[in-house]
């Protein structure tokens, strides 16, 4: 699964299903600023573990 502790950044499809919710969703909410992401150069979105974490609640599943 992809709960690693280790892992700095997650694609916008892994943040999807770790907060059941569509991709589309996702990138919606990339684009009104509710989840901060970055983006390299012309690469894919990446949303930094602590934007994640700043969703799921106190005591949430552990990613």
């Amino acid at each position: 699964m992809i709960l690693l502790k280790d892992k700095r950044f997650f694609r916008p499809d892994e943040v999807a299903r770790l907060l059941v919710l569509s991709r589309r969703t996702i990138y919606r909410m990339i684009r009104d600023g509710r989840l901060h992401a970055v983006k390299w150069g012309s690469g894919p979105w990446r949303v930094p573990r602590e934007a994640l974490m700043s969703l799921l609640p106190p005591d949430g599943p552990e990613v």
